[in-house]
């Protein structure tokens, strides 16, 4: 990263030396967003590069997302500015974003490249908010064709990884098909989700209140991964081998292991369209988007 004009790093801190004064403003370990916003803070400039933009954006227009959201727009926002970050706020065009989305989708990364354009886009509209300036080049510009996917796991492709699987990954495999829970909810679930009527928590995508009510398998699964916590992480409800909680790229090693040729996000699809009721709990128009085939047997 190339420090702004004025900031220097020392004893791991960043500082702005103005006036010969050396006026601390953060961590190194806080990041660059953080950077950017106590610079704003300290001199009430407006930014003039995109990257400037984005960190800001980051850093105070992103307050209403989830962790595992806000996340994912910081990985987009730092693939952004490699492209993006040194122009001018004010220099991108329309028609360079359109260039840059046709690009993307002959590489392949069309439906990627919409994503980052969303994200463009809400910090332009961020940046407008602010008065840095007057029009988001996003706007107008038509996205790339996405196809949705439209991979179901059949009952014996789910049947025969569930039978291969240990049991630390079976509990997971379960548990995910009897409630539709997205793969980031279920690793964060701990005993206090857990009460008589069911398993209460609050979807870390949407914000909204769930409540998955028991049913013999769903508390069957839940209360043998129970028995495998470790004494130091008796909280988490659903653990691996080691007692310990599951991590994302433990999930994905499980799945290349045992050569499952689905995702594991396929399960909430899945879930969705053996279920005779709306087991994600979606709008219907929302519902389709994983609902994969039109007369199934419904979930027990």
């Amino acid at each position: 990263m190339q420090l702004p004009s004025k900031v220097h790093v020392k004893h791991g801190r960043y500082y702005r030396v103005h006036r010969n004064k050396w006026e601390p403003l953060t961590r190194v370990e806080e990041g660059e967003a953080a950077l950017y916003l106590a610079l704003y803070k300290a001199t009430s400039e407006k930014p003039a590069t995109i990257e400037q933009m984005l960190r800001l954006y980051v850093a105070d227009g992103t307050d209403g997302l989830s962790p595992a959201t806000l996340k994912s727009y910081s990985s987009i926002v730092d693939s952004l500015i490699e492209v993006f970050g040194t122009g001018p706020i004010h220099a991108l065009k329309p028609s360079m974003v359109a260039k840059y989305l046709e690009t993307q989708r002959k590489a392949g990364h069309g439906a990627r490249a919409n994503r980052k354009l969303a994200v463009l886009s809400s910090a332009y509209n961020f940046a407008m908010r602010q008065g840095w300036t007057d029009v988001n080049p996003c706007r107008g510009v038509r996205r790339n064709k996405e196809i949705p996917r439209r991979r179901y796991v059949t009952d014996a492709e789910f049947r025969a990884a569930f039978e291969a699987a240990p049991e630390p990954f079976q509990d997971l495999l379960a548990v995910a098909l009897l409630t539709g829970a997205r793969q980031g909810d279920l690793r964060s679930w701990t005993a206090g989700n857990v009460t008589d009527a069911g398993i209460v928590y609050t979807e870390s995508k949407t914000g909204k209140p769930r409540i998955v009510s028991w049913s013999p398998a769903l508390k069957f699964f839940v209360d043998r991964a129970a028995k495998r916590r470790r004494a130091d992480c008796v909280a988490t409800l659903l653990v691996n081998k080691f007692g310990q909680p599951w991590t994302e790229w433990a999930i994905h090693s499980q799945m290349r292991r045992q050569q499952i040729n689905w995702r594991f996000h396929d399960i909430r699809a899945k879930g969705a369209t053996d279920a005779e009721h709306n087991l994600l709990g979606h709008r219907s128009d929302m519902l389709r988007v994983y609902k994969r085939k039109d007369a199934v047997r419904p979930l027990r």
